[in-house]
């Protein structure tokens, strides 16, 4: 199990133990893991799903992991997805007892808040996952009370229902495109209804336009921002650096090893790019 530089890269065996539906083209998988050999993921890694035994699709897919829980020698290791491509498409039709492995838990997670300060989380779509395993993260402290959440979708049926086991109970308000829940229009509305940050830590994932907004509208009112960004993938540790973003230093790193976590003091609106 790779995390650092340097590493030795090895695949790690599973077996899909919960498949379900949580939402229009949202799935919920748990990954039964019957050794776990390394540390446990922190909030906001990721790994590389093998999706098939043959070279169809050849590549593995990259998934923020969303959940973790040690069982006695081995863990069961929490994803959610929605189903756009070929790979995800093939595991839609997983069901539990399914065979598969993954290389990780890779990157570079978040950095959790000073405690006793407020935090907002601002997810977009498919942007919930690691900030789930954030939130997990913090009550498993006691510091689900330091969290609020705003997270929009286009519609009802493509939200995820937060009022279920899947999130804690934090302050959260939810926004689709359509208005056919919670307020009408984008997450960043919600944001803007919260002050723009103002005086909080952010926690930000979703599709790049909302991030660059999001930017824009919490430059210099937030107290930090750390973003989850997305790219594609196709070996999930940095070498094949297909991967690469533009810092405001103008220089470039990989999304996978030096990310997917940035501070926010670092990423200009050419950090985001095109997915």
């Amino acid at each position: 199990m790779c995390q650092q530089e340097g590493v030795k890269q090895a695949l790690t065996e599973a077996v899909v133990s919960r498949h379900e539906s949580v939402a229009t083209g949202m799935w919920r998988m748990v990954l039964s893991i019957p050794v776990w050999p390394g540390d446990d993921p922190r909030p906001g890694q990721f790994m590389m799903l093998r999706v098939s035994d043959d070279s169809d699709p050849l590549l593995a897919r990259p998934f923020g992991i969303s959940g973790f829980g040690r069982q006695e020698e081995g863990a069961e290791v929490e994803i959610m997805y929605r189903v756009v491509g070929r790979g995800t498409r093939i595991m839609e039709r997983w069901r539990s007892g399914q065979r598969t492995a993954f290389l990780g838990p890779l990157g570079r997670g978040f950095t959790l808040p000073p405690e006793g300060s407020s935090s907002l989380l601002i997810a977009g779509g498919v942007g919930l996952p690691p900030l789930l395993s954030l939130a997990r993260e913090m009550e498993a402290l006691g510091r689900a009370g330091e969290l609020s959440l705003v997270y929009g979708e286009a519609s009802r049926g493509c939200l995820v229902d937060l009022g279920s086991d899947i999130f804690p109970s934090i302050e959260t308000a939810t926004c689709t495109e359509d208005g056919s829940c919670g307020n009408r229009g984008l997450v960043t509305g919600l944001l803007k209804a919260k002050g723009n940050g103002e005086g909080r830590h952010l926690f930000v994932c979703g599709p790049n336009p909302m991030m660059k907004r999001v930017m824009d509208l919490t430059a210099g009112r937030c107290l930090s921002a750390q973003y989850s960004l997305e790219a594609r993938m196709a070996c999930g540790f940095g070498v094949c650096t297909g991967c690469a973003v533009k810092l405001v230093s103008g220089n470039y790193v990989r999304v996978c090893r030096e990310g997917p976590v940035f501070d926010g003091n670092g990423l200009s609106e050419e950090s985001f790019g095109t997915i």
